[in-house]
């Protein structure tokens, strides 16, 4: 392993056009940067030839995570961490060594419209640039319907059925709701499989970007830089916008993606926005049932009522 990290952090410091790095020292992550994945997550602490110091952070993943960082680095939008992947890499997972992109500003730096035009336009980019994806990245899994279907059962509804059977408390307070997420369980999976069915929207997804308080957008050297691609697919564009953006919000990224090429009409960019809004509360359905069972139901609670809304 440490072979493994020295020569792709050597690639990277070179990459980045520092110089060769005379040593490497791994040290674990701090917990609260480990999320939910389950990743093995490493901060390398560098020292290059000219005595200077630099830290990177080494993953441990899926290949498919490896050859999605491997297209967005050469493509070279900046977008995204700089990353060097093990290209003799064998079985389902490998490392990858990239930049650490710590905020250099907190995002209350860059609030409201201004900070979101800028994310609008650097996920239009990597959109755009990835609509082609099945042929570029051969690994990266289709959100097809058997994808919405898990995404809808064992990644959320499961785990409320299963504190619903575990809890009596839980299942006094919520197990009269099961009906009614099974419905949209079922509404949002036929919604979604249509979107992939035609086609128009297909692209390499983040899929895992939250609001815009959460942790995968990060203001770098003043600009945002997507993080953590572990979740990726391919997969409707809207999947990355339904969280972060307002309906109205998001029309700055449709002018984006317009402005590339992409014409959708306004009308069904709409319509297929509003299709893809309950994304969110399935795929966190399990994070805020950790968060409930320490004591904070409010995330939960906000879920709900956006699943059972107009039950």
């Amino acid at each position: 392993m440490e072979e493994i990290l020295f020569q792709l952090a050597d690639e990277l410091s070179l990459y980045m056009r520092q110089s060769q790095l005379c040593q490497v020292l791994a040290r674990p992550m701090n917990s609260d940067e480990q999320g939910f994945s389950g990743a093995k997550l490493l901060r390398l602490d560098c020292t290059v030839a000219d005595g200077n110091r630099t830290t990177f952070i080494a993953k441990y993943t899926d290949v498919k995570e490896c050859q999605v960082m491997d297209t967005l680095t050469v493509q070279n939008r900046r977008h995204t961490p700089l990353t060097r992947t093990d290209q003799n890499r064998q079985g389902e997972k490998a490392w990858i060594v990239m930049e650490d992109i710590r905020s250099d500003e907190p995002i209350s730096a860059n609030p409201g419209l201004p900070w979101k035009t800028q994310v609008a336009a650097a996920l239009a980019d990597i959109h755009a640039d990835n609509f082609s994806a099945a042929k570029k990245m051969s690994l990266l899994p289709h959100a097809d319907r058997s994808y919405w279907q898990n995404i809808t059962s064992k990644i959320s509804i499961d785990h409320f059925e299963n504190a619903c059977k575990n809890d009596h408390a839980f299942s006094k307070k919520y197990a009269r709701l099961l009906p009614v997420l099974y419905r949209r369980g079922e509404q949002f999976v036929k919604d979604m499989t249509l979107l992939y069915q035609d086609g128009e929207s297909l692209t390499l997804t983040h899929g895992d970007l939250q609001t815009i308080s959460g942790d995968h957008v990060r203001c770098f050297k003043g600009k945002p830089v997507i993080i953590d691609w572990g979740f990726s697919r391919y997969a409707p564009f809207y999947i990355d916008l339904v969280d972060f953006f307002t309906k109205e919000e998001a029309l700055i990224y449709w002018e984006a993606l317009r402005s590339k090429g992409i014409l959708l009409s306004k009308d069904t960019f709409e319509e297929c926005f509003h299709r893809a809004l309950v994304y969110p509360a399935f795929i966190y359905m399990y994070p805020a049932l950790v968060q409930y069972r320490h004591g904070s139901e409010g995330r939960l609670e906000q879920i709900l009522s956006v699943l059972c809304q107009d039950s």
